[in-house]
């Protein structure tokens, strides 16, 4: 008898740490990388009748969205090899007017860029959103989602328009932004979830976790700052890079950076990149001719990753009050598929981001990130690696 029930016992067990109490968060695994991937995602199970899909984790997004088989509009540029699991909502999910809460929501959490309200069709919310890399537009969707062993209905975008269209691994985005329609306050305006807090921990090699609500864990060796208000963004503030602790800075302005899990690699101004460019040439020395390499523009080649340890040197953001960021050089380098050695941080002007900096995947691997939107705080700490946490004291 023993033996027939350790099995099932065993699945509960493994099952436990995913079901939300008042007290308690929701743990999620991760999957990708970010290289060559280029994503993090989790698996949730959305619609009627529920279905798995992959939504890549977006703190700089706020609104959740799937790619969708529009039942009117269809899927236009939509990722080829997903149409057998592209998101189809029925009409009555798509029926959210425009003086629905969640539509004005968005309005608010779409600054300059506000969901239009056509006469034609007021009992519909459209959206258009601009990312580094392209648009997508679509209409909110009020349907089924299934976490942590409860099924609750959630607001999420039906985005019938992507453009440009590129291969992907995943359907969607799962919003993690300070807006009030983003995932985490649906989930705790539902009770999911006692409060509005998100951390994350992206395996240097692919995987690690995520997580919603009032987590335990160890908090020694973690740096918090103060959250400050910048558009809907987690900004710990302006931030100047610094290269191995000098005490001059590679740019003398400081410039506000945001923490982005939707951006790959971490994004700076050419005012600081192509400065920092220039330090890291000489850094490693005349001897280390660049080379071409098909997915990054500042790559090298060296013999062994000691050789490799050695020359790089680390980086380090400093925020206002003494607080820093310390960026190893496995933060920001990629090791490629041809074997070469390249920049994680790249030219943020080239992409139209020329007034901040945006603290990316590749600079986030092997760190927990916290943001705690119950008290205006945002905290960081190393890893050795980013299994699943242990528990220990509470925020």
């Amino acid at each position: 008898m023993a033996a027939m029930w350790s099995p099932i016992i065993a699945l509960l067990l493994l099952l436990l740490p995913l079901v939300p109490s008042s007290s308690s968060a929701i743990t999620l695994p991760l999957h990708g990388n970010v290289y060559p991937v280029g994503h993090y995602y989790v698996t949730l199970q959305i619609g009627k009748p529920l279905k798995h899909y992959f939504l890549d984790i977006h703190t700089g997004s706020n609104l959740t969205w799937l790619e969708c088989q529009h039942p009117h509009l269809g899927c236009q540029h939509c990722t080829q090899g997903h149409k057998h699991s592209y998101y189809s909502p029925k009409l009555s999910n798509l029926k959210v007017g425009c003086q629905h809460m969640y539509c004005v929501a968005l309005r608010k959490d779409l600054p300059g860029i506000n969901p239009q309200c056509p006469i034609k069709e007021p009992h519909q919310c459209h959206y258009k959103i601009r990312y580094l890399d392209g648009t997508t537009e679509g209409v909110l969707s009020l349907d089924k989602i299934s976490v942590g062993g409860k099924e609750n209905n959630i607001a999420l975008g039906c985005g019938y328009n992507q453009h440009p269209r590129k291969p992907s691994p995943v359907h969607g985005i799962l919003a993690l932004g300070m807006g009030t329609v983003g995932f985490v306050p649906q989930l705790k305006l539902q009770k999911m979830i006692s409060k509005n807090i998100i951390g994350h921990c992206l395996g240097k090699d692919g995987g690690g976790y995520l997580f919603f609500g009032d987590k335990q864990f160890g908090s020694e060796g973690i740096t918090w700052a103060p959250m400050r208000r910048y558009e809907l963004f987690y900004s710990p503030g302006q931030a100047k890079l610094h290269l191995d602790g000098q005490p001059e800075p590679i740019y003398k302005h400081g410039v506000n950076a945001v923490f982005d899990s939707g951006s790959t690699y971490t994004y700076i101004p050419a005012r600081i990149y192509n400065p920092f460019v220039h330090t890291v040439r000489h850094m490693i020395g005349s001897s280390h001719r660049e080379v071409h390499d098909h997915d990054l523009p500042h790559c090298w080649k060296f013999k062994s990753i000691d050789e490799v340890k050695r020359l790089f040197k680390p980086l380090s953001l400093q925020f206002d009050n003494k607080i820093a960021m310390h960026i190893p050089a496995m933060n920001y380098l990629i090791h490629t598929r041809s074997n070469n050695w390249c920049l994680a941080i790249l030219n943020g002007t080239h992409v139209g981001e020329d007034r901040r900096i945006l603290i990316g995947d590749a600079t986030m691997r092997d760190m927990l990130v916290i943001y705690d939107n119950q008290d205006g705080r945002l905290g960081w700490v190393h890893q050795q690696e980013c299994t699943r946490p242990h528990p220990a004291s509470r925020l």
